[in-house]
């Protein structure tokens, strides 16, 4: 891959690679992420009312109990108990999503530097095979990758510069970080020779 190409595939020119290798980003690549965020925000405003009313429903659920059966307490506390879990699971996980909304934009460059590698990695969740994605490797970070990327990137020594957005996260998650978050990508010296891919190699050596 060219370094044109780096840039095309990326979207990023000489400008915001500079900006990022002093550690800035530059003011396009802001537009491009606050666009994106807004997108977030509309959604996880979106969900985070959608679970604030269903939460209200619980504190129906148990009005009603108490009205229903006003004789009966084993009857109306099963309303009651319900009805109070409903409200406080949806309240807390709606209170957290818009929670989330006064989160700061956190514009935090981050670089890693390494020899690339696409691999393919096998989805899975509760031991259960969800398919296979490719993801990109480099001095021990991983990125969401394409079957194209996988076409055009040759394994070679890269910088690679990335928002650093651990928030987006679940703590502890083992997640790759998105492809979107990267930057740029800075080929070390372009000038040496692209290895051979897929050589065979003799291992039993020679008769």
């Amino acid at each position: 891959m060219s370094d044109t190409e780096l840039m095309k595939y990326f979207k990023f020119d000489q400008a915001d690679r500079l900006a990022n290798q002093a550690g800035r980003i530059t003011k396009k690549q802001q537009a491009r992420f606050l666009a994106e965020d807004q997108t977030n925000r509309k959604w996880k405003k979106f969900w985070g009312v959608f679970l604030l009313v269903i939460a209200a429903l619980g504190l129906v659920v148990m009005a009603y109990g108490w009205i229903r059966y006003p004789g009966d307490i084993a009857m109306a506390s099963v309303f009651l108990l319900a009805g109070g879990i409903w409200a406080l699971v949806g309240g807390t996980i709606g209170g957290i999503v818009l929670g989330r909304l006064n989160a700061g934009n956190g514009f935090m460059v981050a670089k890693v530097h390494g020899h690339a590698r696409i691999v393919d990695v096998q989805s899975s969740y509760a031991k259960a095979r969800l398919g296979i994605h490719q993801e990109l490797h480099i001095g021990g970070k991983r990125f969401v990758a394409t079957r194209t990327l996988a076409g055009i990137l040759p394994e070679r020594e890269y910088t690679v510069y990335y928002l650093d957005r651990p928030a987006k996260k679940p703590a502890g998650g083992t997640y790759p970080s998105a492809s979107e978050d990267i930057l740029s990508v800075e080929l070390i010296d372009p000038s040496a020779p692209t290895p051979p891919e897929n050589v065979p190699t003799n291992e039993a050596g020679q008769g």
